[in-house]
């Protein structure tokens, strides 16, 4: 199943359904896609607009990232639904000998690291959405701050939601230094999404 090019009543209907993907981490991407397009959103209508002349070439970096950030997201989300069924696929492999004990054992940490790594790809991206929405709600169309200052709460739900996936990932890994790493990375991401989305939500005056 192709989730992203599903239409929305559809792509809603299958997380709300039995079926475990869509799941959290492919919602965690699509909420990063709409903050990144929101930003990019107020780009493209500050475009040509009067009063903005000096901004513009902000403007056309804004938009390139954005649109960027938008398209990775989407593969993301279908990413995350994809090391859902290697998962359980490795779940389901053989365990009769010894030797396939330890493929299988082995298959299965492999497809926690992949289960894990795709979710932190979506909150470490999202992070960097709330360079964008400050840009948006500061320099851009001011008739659409309160869109840019969304992108910014969209991006802070986003990185929450993907290291939750990340985490529950995590506590099914045996490599030590490898969940050491990755929480590492994530703790510094979150100590300051607060005060991040906070900043930019004061924007709005």
């Amino acid at each position: 199943m192709n989730l992203v090019e599903q239409r929305v009543i559809d792509f809603v209907a299958a997380t709300a359904s039995k079926e475990p993907t869509p799941g959290g981490g492919a919602i965690a991407a699509l909420t990063g896609a709409t903050g990144a397009a929101l930003a990019e959103m107020v780009a493209n209508l500050t475009f040509g607009k009067k009063g903005y002349e000096e901004v513009q070439s902000e403007m056309e970096e804004l938009q390139t990232k954005s649109e960027a950030i938008r398209n990775r997201m989407l593969e993301l989300s279908q990413a995350d639904a994809d090391v859902f069924n290697i998962f359980m696929n490795a779940l389901g492999l053989p365990k009769n000998t010894d030797e396939e004990k330890i493929a299988r054992t082995a298959a299965i940490q492999q497809a926690y690291k992949d289960a894990a790594m795709v979710p932190f790809e979506i909150g470490e991206l999202a992070y960097h959405i709330f360079d964008l929405a400050e840009q948006a709600s500061r320099k851009g169309n001011q008739n659409l701050i309160t869109d840019g200052i969304i992108a910014a709460i969209n991006a802070r739900a986003a990185v929450k939601a993907a290291f939750l996936n990340v985490r529950i990932n995590l506590s099914g890994i045996k490599d030590e230094a490898f969940v050491a790493n990755v929480t590492a990375k994530m703790n510094a991401i979150e100590q300051d999404l607060d005060a991040k989305e906070a900043a930019i939500i004061s924007l709005y005056k």
